[in-house]
Parts: structure tokens; C-alpha cells; sequence
């Protein structure tokens, strides 16, 4: 009797040192140190980085699993390629995804892929049968609901959508609170087997804006990040929207693209137009955003650009960062010229 309360107080102590880890403190930092060695091609420095975030926590990100095979594969390592795949299956990502990636076309010619793959597809079952189900099918619910009226006249449906939004922040509060923020491991993080970089369910809290705002998420936000079930980048890119200030500046980048380049020629700003541009800040301003992204698990403002530049251009690894950018249209010569004052382009 006395052993087993032993044992059960040593897994409650265990249990709970494993709850109070923070990812922006021991995982976050090595995994940028991992990313900004990828965008210079130093692959070997990238992976030690990556094997120090993954000793740091009990489960990582799925998108850094696979970063770490992409490096091993290019440092000619099949063992922990396999290893991290393996990781990657763990996360519900499908073998086609994988086969179709040119990372690792070289690899599948290897004589252990054969039995590699099958113990793949055996760990990505495995995974299938234990996401919480139910949990999934209520979010996959309150996304249905939000599209309903909108697919169908957002203006026509107006005060009914208003209402629809209330309730689906309302549920989403009760599940956060039930369940926690769902992350990977709870739900999976793939459609049809294909990577998601942002769920569903976030376009459902981004509609939680001041002017129409039942509940403020941030805090649910920001609890996830440091439990490692969401990335830094995507709560700052929707807290942007919900609280309607971007303090982190996670919108840095975007693209103002026209059809009128002819009249829009001899502007100031003509040579920024359909190019990716991002805005210029004081260095003193900079200096404490820099500060405050370091602080909440992200990088600096330039290593932000530098990891975007490289997203949009390289689709050999799986960099979030290109989903961060702003696209807009726009065929009026002032409003382009409000949106690029101050800006310069991204080389």
C-alpha cells in the first residue's frame, strides 16, 4: 500500500512538472535557432538545434519533426530521418504526403523503406484512433455554422451571422475551458492527411473582433503557446485581429497588388506596388518590439523577414511563415499610397 502511494504521489509530481514546462522558454528559442540555420543552409547546426528543442519538452511541433528529417536527409543521416518521420506520422500526416516531398524522393530508395513504410502507416493508425473525436467533430461543428449564412449572403443574413457568432465564441469558451486549447495531439493536425498550418476553428476566433467581441481570447491564446499547443506566430497574427493592435507586428510583411500599374505610374510609390514590402519603423520603436517578440517565443523583426523571404521562395520545408503575410488588392492610386507610405521592399 505504502509503495503505491508512493508511486502515485512520484506520477502526480511527474505529471505536473510536465505541465509547467514552457515551450517560450525552453523549446521556441532553439527551434528559431534551428530555422534561421535552414534559411542559411547550414543543416547541421539546424538539426542539433531542433534535437535541443525536442529534449526540452515531452512532445514538439509537427512542422519541426519534419524540418529535422529535411536536415537529416541532407546530411545523408536515414537514421533519424526515419525517426523523425516516424514522429511526423505520429501527428496523423499521410505517407503520400511524405513520398511526394523531393527531401526525401533520394531516401525511397533505400532498402529499409519498405519497412519503413509500414511502420509508418502502423504509427499514423495508432494516432488516428486516439485524437479525442469528439472534441474535433464539435470544432468541425462550429466551423459548419460559421460558413452556413455566410457561403449563402453575408449581407442577406447580416444580424443572423451576428448572433451565430456569439454562439460559436460562447461554445468555443466552454471547450477551451473543458478540454484546453486543442492542439496536435488532441486533433490532429492534418486534412485528409495533409499538413494544417492554421486550424479551422482560428478564422472562427479571428471573427471575435473589438466591434462584435463576446469573448476575448488572448489569454486562451497565449496559455497555449506556452503549453506548445500553438505556435507563437499564429495567437500574435490572430490576437492582432481580436484586439485590434498589432504589437508584435506578426502582419510585418504584405503586397499591395493593382491592375492600374499605367495610372498608377510616376508615383512615389510605383516601384513598391506587386512587390512584398513591410513597414520602417524607429530603431528605438523596433529595439522594443524586438524585445517583446523575443520575450513571447518569437524572433526579431529581421529574422521574421528573413524567414519569410525564404518561405515564399523554398518549399522544401515546412516554414508557416508565408501563411503571415497580407495580400491586399488595389486599383485606387491614395489608398495605395497610404498603405505603402513609410514601407520598403523585401529583398
Amino acid at each position: 500500500m505504502r509503495l503505491f502511494f508512493v508511486l502515485v504521489v512520484g506520477f502526480a509530481s511527474l505529471l505536473a512538472s510536465a505541465q509547467e514546462i514552457n515551450y517560450v522558454k525552453v523549446y521556441y528559442p532553439h527551434i528559431n535557432k534551428a530555422e534561421l540555420a535552414v534559411v542559411d543552409g547550414k543543416y547541421k547546426d539546424a538539426f542539433e538545434n531542433y534535437e535541443k528543442a525536442f529534449a526540452a519538452v515531452p512532445r514538439a511541433f509537427m512542422k519541426d519533426y519534419f524540418n529535422a528529417a529535411v536536415c537529416a536527409t541532407y546530411l545523408g543521416d536515414a537514421t533519424n530521418t526515419y525517426k523523425y518521420l516516424l514522429e511526423v506520422a505520429g501527428k496523423g500526416i499521410s505517407l503520400d504526403f511524405i513520398k511526394d516531398e523531393t527531401a526525401f524522393m533520394g531516401i525511397q530508395q533505400d532498402p529499409s523503406w519498405r519497412n519503413f513504410e509500414k511502420e509508418y502507416l502502423a504509427k499514423k493508425r495508432e494516432f488516428d484512433q486516439k485524437i479525442n473525436k469528439g472534441l474535433k467533430d464539435k470544432l468541425t461543428k462550429i466551423v459548419e455554422r460559421d460558413q452556413w449564412f455566410r457561403v449563402r449572403g453575408a449581407e442577406a443574413f447580416a444580424d443572423t451571422i451576428v448572433k451565430v457568432d456569439r454562439q460559436n465564441a460562447t461554445e468555443l469558451d466552454y471547450i477551451f475551458d473543458r478540454y484546453g486549447f486543442p492542439g496536435e495531439d488532441q486533433i490532429g493536425c492534418g486534412d485528409g492527411g495533409m499538413p494544417i498550418i492554421q486550424y479551422p476553428f482560428y478564422t472562427v476566433i479571428r471573427r471575435q473582433t473589438p466591434e462584435n467581441q463576446t469573448v476575448n481570447f488572448s489569454n486562451y491564446l497565449m496559455t497555449a503557446v506556452r503549453n506548445g499547443r500553438m505556435t507563437p506566430h499564429s495567437a500574435t497574427h490572430i490576437m492582432a485581429t481580436i484586439n485590434g493592435n498589432d504589437v508584435f507586428f506578426a502582419r510585418h510583411v504584405f503586397k499591395i497588388m493593382t491592375d492600374e500599374s499605367l495610372s498608377m505610374q510616376g508615383k512615389p510609390f510605383a516601384a513598391k506596388l506587386n512587390k512584398w514590402v513591410f513597414r520602417q519603423i524607429d530603431g528605438a520603436d523596433e529595439q522594443r518590439i524586438n524585445e517583446m517578440r523575443l520575450q513571447n517565443g518569437m524572433e526579431t523583426l529581421a529574422e521574421y523577414r528573413k524567414k519569410i523571404i525564404f518561405a515564399l521562395n523554398d518549399n522544401r520545408f515546412l516554414f508557416p511563415y508565408r501563411s503571415y503575410v497580407g495580400i491586399w488588392s488595389v486599383n485606387n492610386p491614395d489608398i495605395a499610397s497610404d498603405y505603402l507610405e513609410g514601407t520598403v521592399v523585401l529583398e
